[in-house]
């Protein structure tokens, strides 16, 4: 259960940096795309420092590879992009509550491209934690579908077939460092060669009072990355690894309310968690 353990810390380390990515992106002349940007290269380049550490890095042929590379480096690119122009366009709310459905395309993707199978309290485990993803989320609003939900459908099957895409990628790597290095860098640049004119905003992000803060949030991530594709790599199925990644939201909830005095919609909070966690224990 080594990997159900690596798990939880990427859900963990992952919800952390969820929350200080909120912070950064609160300031008004804070480009999100631009953030996308640095913060992905940021990562590749603690996944790089640590290959060098631990003598970890090794790049295996590629030749065979070529296609799910380039599908890692659009969908992530083109995810993030569908991303900005999702919230930008529809309550932030009906977007995340859309958002879910990634771990969906995750499963789908996983039992056609990894050949992974579900027996049936698998699958309701993760009908629970789809819906208590959705309980989290979820608003009382006047849902008129619009541009933004298409942008969010879009970006939610972009992020859940790329991340099978990447559970197949790294079987062919012997470290998981060396594969990351590409993962971030490559959707790095991708995502700004969708919106070149960010580019110009990335300075906002030296500030001296936000880099410290975005130095910590890489280093979560950084961690939160290293431990579900270790938990890939140590015997986990990316069919129910991605569902439980997805808690991580529970744990984001939890440190927004004591750290960022969150505390509307405790309710639906409160229900969406216990769905969840109900979900997790039948996927383990």
């Amino acid at each position: 259960m080594l990997w159900l353990i690596l798990v939880i810390i990427s859900a963990v380390s992952g919800s952390l940096s969820k929350v200080l990515q909120k912070v950064l992106l609160k300031g008004e002349d804070s480009d999100p795309v631009a953030f996308g940007f640095i913060f992905q290269l940021l990562v590749a380049i603690l996944f790089l420092l640590y290959a060098l550490l631990t003598q970890s890095l090794h790049f295996p042929m590629l030749a065979g590879l070529i296609f799910n590379i380039v599908v890692m480096s659009l969908f992530y690119g083109l995810g993030n992009l569908f991303t900005f122009k999702a919230f930008k366009l529809a309550e932030a709310s009906e977007v995340s509550v859309i958002f879910a459905s990634s771990t969906l395309w995750s499963v789908v993707a996983a039992l056609f491209l990894l050949g992974e199978k579900l027996n049936s309290m698998k699958i309701v485990g993760m009908l629970l934690v789809i819906a208590g993803l959705i309980a989290i989320n979820y608003r009382k609003s006047k849902w008129k579908v619009n541009k933004g939900h298409t942008f969010a459908f879009l970006a939610a099957m972009l992020f859940g077939i790329a991340f099978t895409n990447d559970a197949f990628i790294i079987t062919r790597f012997k470290s998981v460092a060396s594969y990351m290095i590409i993962a971030f860098a490559l959707p790095a640049f991708t995502t700004l060669v969708f919106r070149p004119k960010s580019i110009k905003n990335v300075p906002y992000f030296f500030n001296k009072k936000i880099i410290v803060r975005l130095l910590i949030c890489g280093f979560f991530y950084f961690l939160a990355a290293l431990t579900i594709f270790e938990a890939y790599k140590r015997g986990g199925l990316a069919s129910i690894i991605s569902p439980i990644s997805e808690s991580s939201l529970v744990f984001t909830v939890i440190i927004s309310y004591i750290f960022l005095r969150e505390k509307n919609h405790v309710w639906n909070k409160v229900l969406g968690t216990i769905l969840t966690l109900g979900g997790i224990l039948l996927l383990i």
